[in-house]
């Protein structure tokens, strides 16, 4: 992670610490050709926060009917990344790219809480406990561009349109669990403080489409501001993860991961980056910006496998994803 996080700094100062008239005796103008191809790389800081909730109908050992929320947060999922990227003119003022993104997360803190809720009305946390969370974060897609300037005509008007398809994904692994709550709910019990053997783990995974707008006017001959903004108006999220620590008595989750897989296709998400694009020459372009990347479902399915052989169904409540950070990164032109 130290690698790509020194990559991730080294092209923000490139781009900060380059004379905007490095090229003053001989002045590149991006009107003297256009691009037939690029390739990208880019370095992304970014922090990130995720978290999930299912809900399912229970009755306690002395009849008292309601339901139970159990809720995960992921927090400081943080993570700098590497994405690379290359594409090319199709025809005329159409293009289209594919990238890939890379990324370790080492340090995240988890929040495990259990609510009980009535039907009479009320509430209550009735379990909470923490954790360290590490792992990794994964990206890749295609997209397809009308009038990106990347490969277009400095001619051509400030503003463009792309469509796509993105895969997100991560992967996180939980230890060092700790009650914070002292567990005693309905014949279930655990004091707090440190517990050991937690070795579980988690994956958020999201499939979607894309659209959405471009706009790269520019400021000077050579600058130019570079934003962006899409919309994923449809998702197909699947998280499935792997309790351990749940090996006996009645409930008892089966061994083989995944113990419980949650689905969802009713969801929607968006990005947004704003930025600026400093053309170098006519081969190198410079830019860095902040990214901004939000993902959400919700009424989906939760479902658990026992080591009984039962299997429940239950409800996904909902589930979201936010990363962002200032990004920097080189494209180069050919």
């Amino acid at each position: 992670m130290k690698i790509i996080q020194s990559v991730c700094v080294l092209l923000c100062l490139l781009f900060l610490l380059l004379p905007l008239n490095v090229y003053a005796a001989d002045p590149f103008s991006a009107d003297q050709e256009e691009a037939s191809a690029a390739f990208g790389l880019e370095g992304w800081l970014s922090r990130a926060d995720a978290k999930w909730q299912i809900s399912f109908p229970y009755v306690t050992s002395t009849g008292q009917l309601g339901q139970i929320q159990s809720r995960l947060d992921f927090k400081r999922i943080d993570s700098p990344m590497i994405i690379f990227s290359g594409g090319g003119k199709v025809s005329g003022d159409y293009s289209f790219d594919v990238l890939y993104g890379a990324g370790s997360i080492s340090s995240g803190h988890g929040l495990d809480t259990d609510r009980f809720i009535p039907d009479s009305g009320g509430g209550y946390d009735f379990s909470r406990s923490t954790n360290d969370v590490r792992g990794d974060v994964k990206t890749w897609g295609v997209n397809f561009y009308y009038k990106n300037k990347r490969y277009g005509s400095a001619h051509a008007g400030p503003w463009g349109m792309v469509l796509g398809y993105l895969h997100y994904n991560d992967s996180l692994h939980m230890t060092n669990g700790i009650q914070t709550l002292p567990l005693n709910f309905d014949g279930l019990t655990q004091p707090a403080g440190p517990f050991p053997g937690l070795d579980s783990t988690y994956n958020f995974s999201w499939d979607m489409l894309k659209a959405g707008v471009l706009y790269q006017p520019k400021l000077t001959e050579n600058l130019s501001l570079s934003g962006a903004l899409s919309f994923y108006p449809y998702v197909n999220y699947e998280g499935d993860g792997y309790w351990n620590l749940r090996t006996t008595g009645t409930n008892a989750f089966r061994s083989q991961s995944p113990n419980f897989i949650q689905t969802s296709t009713a969801g929607y998400g968006y990005d947004a980056s704003l930025g600026l694009t400093y053309a170098v020459g006519k081969n190198l372009e410079l830019t860095a910006g902040y990214r901004y990347f939000y993902l959400y479902a919700q009424n989906g399915t939760d479902t658990t496998y026992f080591a009984n052989g039962a299997v429940s169904q239950d409800r996904l409540d909902w589930v979201t994803v936010t990363r962002t950070g200032a990004y920097a990164g080189a494209v180069f032109k050919f």
